[in-house]
């Protein structure tokens, strides 16, 4: 007589490979330290550039992001998650999907970054200032449908002028620290970068108290050793930086500043 039993559930071997992602704390150990030089150093791109710590932070998961992005992953599953086969990619043990390459080629294909075009936009309101003086009464913020300190709203502006997904009008980002939060996060197409190019998002911390109090789009750097650059700005005068009520080439910032660059991928 055989007995029915109900059937285990299937456990994985006591070696499977952990899925890395960000934790409270983070991370650590050498599959850790393993991932990372995997997106530093591959046959797809250096995805990874910080610290070879063996410790799962914020800079590994951004770029986890990326690689999946230049691995050609559909969107939805362009995570911070860093698991096996991604891993078996990078290493060149396994081969890309016929459609990952496809994907992998049209995101490789040269055309204007929308970073460029934000930045274009920005360049042609250099001189346009609130009306009447201190009001925050300006196209941008009328724009967006908030009168109030309205840097963020210009930032929105150049983008949704240029075609972004990420920015809307009236939505999300009239708030700099929001903007750092979900770049951080990797969320909605923002990602932390440590290589601005021209017409990524530059925000500013001017007191280092973690909160970003300022946003502008980075347009070329003045000295790289020294960390100091150009950007366009909204709401900002010589003398009041977050605050003076115009658009503006402001060609004295410095890396010490800022709290964060950020990419915005679409």
């Amino acid at each position: 007589m055989v007995t029915w039993q109900m059937p285990r559930a299937p456990v994985d071997p006591p070696d499977a490979p952990r899925v890395l992602h960000v934790t409270t704390p983070f991370m650590t150990g050498p599959d850790v330290t393993a991932a990372q030089q995997a997106l530093a150093t591959n046959q797809y791109g250096t995805f990874f550039t910080g610290e070879v710590d063996g410790s799962y932070g914020p800079l590994t998961a951004q770029a986890t992001y990326r690689a999946k992005y230049w691995l050609g992953y559909p969107l939805k599953q362009c995570d911070q998650m860093y698991g096996p086969v991604l891993a078996a990619y990078l290493v060149g043990t396994k081969e890309l999907p016929a459609a990952n390459l496809v994907r992998r080629e049209q995101r490789q294909t040269p055309h204007e970054p929308l970073r460029a075009l934000a930045l274009a936009k920005a360049k042609t309101q250099l001189g346009v200032k609130e009306s009447p003086p201190t009001s925050n009464r300006v196209a941008f913020s009328e724009w967006y449908g908030v009168i109030g300190p309205w840097c963020a709203m210009f930032a929105s502006w150049c983008y949704v002028e240029s075609g972004s997904k990420t920015f809307a009008q009236g939505k999300d980002y009239s708030y700099v620290p929001y903007i750092v939060g979900d770049a951080r996060a990797g969320k909605n197409n923002l990602t932390v970068t440590t290589d601005p190019q021209p017409g990524d998002l530059v925000c500013y911390d001017w007191d280092h108290d973690g909160v970003a109090d300022h946003v502008g789009l980075f347009n070329a750097w003045i000295s790289l050793p020294a960390g100091t650059f150009e950007a366009v700005e909204g709401n900002t005068s010589v003398g009041n930086d977050s605050d003076g009520g115009e658009v503006m080439l402001r060609t004295d910032r410095n890396r010490s500043e800022v709290i964060a660059f950020v990419h915005v991928g679409a």
